[in-house]
C-alpha cells in the first residue's frame, strides 16, 4: 500500500526529468562460510555522505552516486570491516559490488580488497553508449569534445556538434551537469565546454529512457568535477601552434596563382591573355584579360582627365587594390583551465566548495575576412555545499563568446570556422576576388551564450531522492558591418589619379577596381541582433522500491522569450533583400514515468513521456492565394486576415529497452522508443517580408506537429579474452513531420512566398562495428566501423500553382515526387594508445603515443560530362579520405603533488592530400575541365558515349597531378581529322588507342617511357584553377603543455 501511495503521488507531481547525472552502486552481502545473507550490514561510500544498509535479503542499493572512482567500506558488528576499492560508478548506471564478509577474529584490522575488475560488459545497458573517462579524453591529440565524441561509432563530428547515425547537431542534446546546453534561436547546442573540468562525459546514440526528451539522435551527458572539501586542484593544458597556411601548394599571393599571373606575367599582362603567348591550354587556367595597354587607352578617351593612366600605372593600381595580405602570419593556440577546491571559512556553509574554468581558442582562417580569426571562449563555475545532512545544493553556470564572421549574406545565425567552410564560399561562385582582397564581404559577427541554474539534491533515505533544477540558458546575437571606409584620397597613381584605402572597409556604394573587381555594395548585409532566453524548472523523483525495480519520474516547465530579428540588408541595390523577425513566448512541459527492471541479471527499462507544447499567441488564417500576402496590401495583413489561438499539442512517446545476458560474457539488447523535437523556431513563427516592396517571402506556421522520430535497435555485446569488448548494433530510424518549404504562386505571379508544413520523412538504417580496449598497463584503443544510408522524400509537391494549367505542367516535369536515395558511405576509426606505466621511473616511464585515424569511403555521385544523360545516376565514386593524427608526450612527477607533461601533437600525421569536389574550381567550366580529363574506367566512359571522349583507365575523382608540370592529353575520335593541332599537348587516338603528338608538320607516336612517366604521375589531369584551396590542412604541429597540482 505503501508503494502504491509513493507511485500516485509521484504521478500527480511530475512532468519531465531532471535530466539523470549520477549512478548506482548495488550489490548482495553474504557470510564467506555460510553463503547467508546478512541483514543491516552498514556500507558506505568513504569520503561522500552516501551509504545505505542491507535489507532482509542482503541487498543493498545506494542512488544518486556522482560518476567518478570510489572506495567502498562495509562493516557489521561481529564481521571484520571490508574496504573495496577502484569502484567505477558511471553515468545513470548501476555498479554492482557484492561483499563475503568473514566473522571476526582477535585482530580488528581492516581488511582492504582490491575491487573486482570493471565489467567489459555493462549489463544494465539497454542501448549503445560510450563513457569517456577525463584520463582518456586526456590521452587524445584534441582538447575538442566534439573531436573526441566524433571518434566513436555512429558519429562525424563538425566544428558546431556532432552528427548522429545520419541526423543533424540540432537532434542530440548536450547536458551539462543536468542542464540542457540548446540555443533556441535554432535549437542547435552549446558546445564550449572545458574539457579540463569533465570528470565523466557519456554519448549515447539510441535508446533513450523516458526521462530524456527533445532529442533524436544522440544525447551527450557530461558531468564536472566537484571541489573537494580539504584540497585545491589545478589543471590546465595548452596548444601552440606556429604561423602556417592552411592549405598544400602556393600562395593566392604568388606570381603564378590564378588572381594574379593575368596582370603580372610580362608576356601577355601589357597586351592581354588572346595575344598569342600563352597557348589555348595555358588560357584556360586563367582569367581573360584585354591587357594593361587596352586599360590605360580607355582612361585616356574618356571624358575624365582625373583618371589618366599609363599602363605601368594601372598595373600598379591593380596592385594597390590586391594588396591585402592574404597568407596567415599568426599562430593557433588554445588554453582550458579549471581551479577547484574548498571556499576559504566555507566550513560553516555546508563545506561549501567551488569549481571555476576558462577555456579559448583562437583559429587562423583560411584567409582573413572581416576578422582574421575564429575566436572563442568561455568561463564556468559549480559551487556545492552541503547544506544539511542528506542535501546538497550546487550552483553552475557558463558563459561564452564566439567572435568571427558571419558566413552569409542573409542574415542567419553562423560564424566561419573550418579552412572548408570558406573555401567553399571562394569556389564555383561569382566575386570570388572579391571575397579575398576585399575586407568587408561578410560583416563581423560575435555570438554570446550562457547558462546558469542551481540544483536541490534531497536524498530522503538510501533508495529515493529527489532533485529540483531551476535554470536559464540565454543567447544574443551581434551582426553588423564594420567601419566605414575612409574615402579619404590617400595614394596617387600616374600624374593625377588619387584613390582612397578601398577596397579596404566596408562601402554600401558603388566601387569599381582597375580590373572590375567589385569593392562596395552587395557586401556586409547580414544584420542580426536577436536575443533569446529559455527559463526552465524540472523535478526528478527516483525510487529503489525494491530490489528489484527502480522507479523514476519526473516533471519538466519551459518558458521561452524568442526575440530574433535578423535581415539581409544592401541601401543601394535593396531589391530580393528581406528582413525575418518574430517575438514569442512559447511553453512546454513534459510528464514521464518509466521502471528499471533487474531481474537474475536481465534488464527492462520500461516508461512512456508526454510532451506538451503551446506555441503561444495568434496565428493568421488565411487562403493560400490571399491577397493580403502582396507587395500592395502586406502592411495591412493584420487587418485583412483573421487570427486564431495558436494549437497546443500533446503527444506520448513509449520507450522500452531490454538487456539480456546470453552468457557470462555476453549479452544482447534491444530498445524501441518514439522521440519527439520541437522544430526550429524559423518553422513555427517566421514571418519573412521583402525589404524593398514588403511582399510576403515566406512564412511559418506554430500549429507544425512536432517533429517524430521511431527508432529501433538491436545489438550484442561479447567480452572477448577479459580485455577487450566486441559490440555489434543495428538500427532503423523512420523518421516524419519534418518541415518542408512549399511555394505558393498565384494566377498573376505577384503573390509567391514559401510556407512550411510538415510534409518532409525520411528513414536511416544503419550498422556498427566496434572492438575496443581500455584496460591495460601498456596499450589502449578501439576500432570501430560505421555503415549507414538514409531515404528521405516528401509528401506533395513543393510548388503550387493557382492556375490549374501551370500546375500540370509543373507536376509532369518535376521529380519532387522521388524519394532520394544517396548510395551508403561507410566510415571507420581507430585509436592506438601505446603508454609506459609510470612505475618504470622517471626515463622509462610515463612516455604515450596516442594514434586516432580516420577513413571514409568516397561519395557517389553523378556525372554525365556536363549535360544530362536519362538513366544514368551516381555512377562514379569520388576517392576514399584518409587521416592520421598523433599524439606523443612524456610525464614527469615533481613531486606527490605536482605534474607536468610536454606533449606534441599532428594533425594529419602522413601529409595526406584530400582533395575535395567543391573546393578551388572557379567555376563550372573549371570542373568539366578537370572531370574530363580524367581517365575514368571503360564502363563508366561507354555511358558517356556522346557526351565527350573519354580515355579509359584507373583514375577516379578525387585522384590529382603529382608534380607541377601539366601535359595536357586530348582526346579525339580520329587523329587524321584534328585540325590546328597543338605542340603542347599529346592526343589519343580513339581509333588505334594510342597516343600521338605533333611535331613540325607530322604527328609521331609518343615514346612509351615519356608516355609512362606522364601516365604515372598523372600529369594530364587537369587541377582546379584554384590549386591554392584544392588541397586543405596540411600537416600541421601543435606543441602543448599539461600541468596539475594539488595542494
Amino acid at each position: 500500500m505503501k508503494k502504491l501511495l509513493q507511485l500516485s503521488l509521484i504521478i500527480l507531481l511530475t512532468n519531465l526529468s531532471l535530466l539523470a547525472q549520477s549512478g548506482k552502486v548495488s550489490g548482495n552481502i553474504t557470510d564467506s562460510k555460510t553463503g547467508e545473507p546478512l541483514i543491516g550490514v552498514n556500507i558506505i561510500v568513504e569520503g561522500t555522505m552516501y551509504g545505505a544498509a542491507t535489507d532482509l535479503d542482503g541487498f543493498y542499493s545506494i542512488l544518486n552516486v556522482p560518476p567518478g572512482n570510489y572506495s567502498l567500506k562495509a562493516s557489521y558488528i561481529g564481521y571484520t570491516p571490508q574496504i573495496i576499492t577502484n569502484v567505477i560508478v558511471n553515468i545513470d548506471e548501476t555498479t554492482i559490488i557484492d561483499f563475503q564478509l568473514t566473522e571476526q577474529s582477535v585482530t580488528t584490522q581492516e581488511v582492504v580488497v582490491a575491487a573486482a575488475k570493471i565489467p567489459i560488459v555493462q549489463r544494465d545497458v539497454s542501448s549503445s553508449r560510450a563513457n569517456i573517462t577525463s584520463q582518456e579524453i586526456a590521452s587524445l591529440p584534441t582538447i575538442n569534445i566534439n573531436t573526441v565524441l566524433g571518434l566513436q561509432a555512429g558519429i562525424q563530428a563538425t566544428s558546431e556538434g556532432i552528427v548522429v547515425r545520419g541526423g543533424n547537431i540540432r537532434q542530440t542534446a548536450y547536458v551539462l551537469n543536468g542542464m540542457i546546453l540548446r540555443n533556441e534561436r535554432d535549437n542547435t547546442p552549446f558546445t564550449g565546454i572545458s574539457v579540463t573540468s569533465i570528470e565523466n562525459m557519456q554519448v549515447q546514440t539510441g535508446g533513450f529512457n523516458a526521462e530524456y526528451g527533445d532529442l533524436r539522435s544522440g544525447l551527450v551527458n557530461i558531468v564536472t568535477m566537484e571541489g573537494r572539501k580539504n584540497l585545491y586542484t589545478f589543471n590546465m593544458i595548452g596548444r601552440y601552434s606556429p604561423a602556417q597556411q592552411k592549405h598544400f601548394g602556393m600562395s593566392p599571393h604568388d606570381p603564378n596563382s590564378y588572381w594574379v599571373r593575368p596582370y603580372l606575367d610580362n608576356s601577355v599582362a601589357w597586351t592581354g591573355t588572346k595575344n598569342g603567348a600563352w597557348d589555348k591550354f595555358t588560357q584556360r587556367q586563367y582569367a581573360d584579360f584585354e591587357g594593361w595597354n587596352s586599360i590605360a587607352r580607355k582612361t585616356l578617351e574618356d571624358d575624365d582627365p582625373n583618371n589618366d593612366l599609363t599602363p605601368k600605372a594601372a598595373q600598379d593600381l591593380f596592385m594597390w587594390e590586391h594588396r591585402r595580405q592574404l597568407d596567415i602570419v599568426d599562430p593557433d593556440y588554445e588554453a582550458d583551465m579549471t581551479f577547484s577546491g574548498p571556499v576559504p571559512g566555507g566550513k560553516a556553509l555546508g563545506d561549501l566548495r567551488f569549481l571555476v574554468s576558462y577555456r579559448q581558442t583562437t583559429e587562423q582562417y583560411l584567409v582573413p575576412l572581416s576578422a582574421p580569426n575564429y575566436n572563442d571562449w568561455s568561463t564556468q563555475f559549480k559551487l556545492t555545499s552541503d547544506i544539511a545532512k542528506g542535501m546538497k545544493l550546487t550552483i553552475d553556470g557558463i558563459y561564452g563568446k564566439a567572435n568571427g564572421t558571419n558566413n552569409n549574406n542573409s542574415g542567419n545565425a553562423g560564424l566561419f570556422r573550418s579552412a572548408g567552410s570558406i573555401a567553399n564560399q571562394l569556389s564555383r561562385v561569382s566575386f570570388i576576388d572579391t571575397r579575398m582582397f576585399a575586407t568587408d564581404y561578410w560583416a563581423p559577427s560575435s555570438i554570446i551564450n550562457n547558462s546558469i541554474g542551481a540544483k536541490f539534491t534531497h536524498v530522503i533515505n538510501p533508495t529515493t531522492f529527489y532533485e529540483v533544477r531551476l535554470s536559464r540558458y540565454g543567447s544574443s546575437y551581434n551582426t553588423n558591418p564594420a567601419a566605414l571606409r575612409d574615402t579619404s584620397k590617400i595614394k596617387k597613381f600616374g600624374n593625377s589619379y588619387w584613390v582612397d584605402e578601398a577596397p579596404f572597409g566596408y562601402m554600401p556604394e558603388p566601387s569599381t577596381g582597375i580590373n572590375g573587381m567589385r569593392m562596395g555594395v552587395g557586401m556586409s548585409n547580414s544584420r542580426d541582433s536577436s536575443k533569446i532566453a529559455t527559463y526552465t524548472l524540472k523535478f526528478d523523483y527516483t525510487s529503489q522500491l525494491d530490489k528489484f525495480n527502480q522507479l523514476k519520474a519526473g516533471v519538466d516547465f519551459n518558458y521561452t522569450i524568442n526575440q530574433t530579428n535578423y535581415a539581409s540588408v544592401d541601401e543601394f541595390l535593396p531589391q530580393g533583400r528581406s528582413q525575418s523577425k518574430w517575438d514569442a513566448k512559447p511553453m512546454r512541459g513534459a510528464l514521464y514515468v518509466q521502471d528499471k527492471l533487474e531481474f537474475e541479471g536481465m534488464i527492462a527499462n520500461l516508461g512512456v513521456r508526454m510532451d506538451y507544447f503551446d506555441p503561444s499567441g495568434e496565428w493568421w488564417v488565411y487562403d493560400p492565394w490571399s491577397d493580403a500576402f502582396s507587395a500592395v496590401n502586406s502592411p495591412g495583413m493584420d487587418t485583412l486576415l483573421t487570427k486564431k489561438r495558436t494549437e497546443k499539442q500533446i503527444t506520448f512517446s513509449p520507450r522500452v529497452g531490454i538487456a539480456f545476458p546470453i552468457t557470462v560474457n555476453s549479452k544482447l539488447y534491444f530498445n524501441y522508443g518514439h522521440m519527439r523535437s520541437f522544430p526550429t523556431p524559423e518553422n513555427l513563427y517566421l514571418l519573412r517580408k521583402n525589404s524593398f516592396d514588403q511582399s510576403v517571402l515566406r512564412i511559418a506556421s506554430p500549429n507544425n506537429p512536432l517533429e517524430k522520430t521511431i527508432q529501433y535497435e538491436l545489438g550484442y555485446e561479447h567480452n572477448l579474452f577479459d580485455q577487450f569488448l566486441l559490440r555489434v548494433a543495428g538500427y532503423y530510424k523512420d523518421i516524419s513531420d519534418q518541415p518542408y518549404l512549399v511555394r505558393y504562386i498565384n494566377r498573376d505571379g505577384d503573390i509567391n512566398y514559401t510556407v512550411s508544413e510538415p510534409n518532409s520523412y525520411g528513414d536511416i538504417r544503419g550498422a556498427e562495428f566496434t572492438l575496443s580496449k581500455n584496460r591495460g598497463e601498456w596499450f589502449q584503443g578501439f576500432i570501430n566501423y560505421t555503415y549507414d544510408v538514409s531515404t528521405r522524400g516528401n509528401f506533395g509537391w513543393s510548388r503550387q500553382y493557382e492556375n490549374p494549367t501551370e500546375q500540370k505542367n509543373y507536376e509532369r516535369s518535376s521529380g519532387d515526387e522521388k524519394q532520394i536515395k544517396p548510395v551508403p558511405r561507410p566510415y571507420a576509426r581507430i585509436n592506438l594508445n601505446f603508454f609506459s606505466p609510470a612505475r618504470l621511473g622517471l626515463f622509462l616511464g610515463d612516455w604515450r603515443l596516442n594514434l586516432v585515424g580516420g577513413w571514409n569511403n568516397g561519395f557517389y555521385f553523378t556525372w554525365t560530362g556536363g549535360g544530362a544523360i536519362p538513366g544514368v545516376l551516381n555512377n562514379v565514386q569520388w576517392k576514399d579520405t584518409y587521416t592520421m593524427d598523433l599524439r606523443f608526450s612524456k610525464a614527469f612527477h615533481i613531486s606527490d603533488k605536482a605534474q607536468i607533461e610536454l606533449i606534441m601533437d599532428v594533425s594529419n600525421l602522413f601529409n595526406f592530400k584530400n582533395m575535395s569536389s567543391r573546393y578551388g574550381f572557379v567555376d563550372g567550366n573549371d570542373y568539366n575541365d578537370y572531370m574530363k580529363s580524367l581517365h575514368l574506367a571503360s564502363n563508366i566512359g561507354d555511358e558517356l558515349e556522346g557526351a565527350y571522349i573519354n580515355i579509359p583507365g584507373e583514375d577516379k575523382p578525387g585522384d590529382y597531378r603529382t608534380t607541377d608540370e601539366f601535359t595536357p592529353i586530348v582526346p579525339v575520335a580520329d587523329i587524321n581529322n584534328v585540325n590546328d593541332p597543338s605542340d603542347v599537348a599529346i592526343y589519343w587516338d580513339k581509333q588505334t588507342q594510342r597516343y600521338f603528338e605533333h611535331t613540325g608538320s607530322q604527328w609521331v607516336e609518343v615514346d612509351n617511357g615519356k608516355m609512362h612517366t606522364i601516365i604515372k604521375n598523372k600529369q594530364y589531369i587537369d587541377m582546379p584553377n584554384q590549386q591554392f584551396f584544392t588541397f586543405l590542412n596540411p600537416r600541421k604541429i601543435y606543441f602543448g603543455l599539461r600541468l596539475s597540482i594539488n595542494f
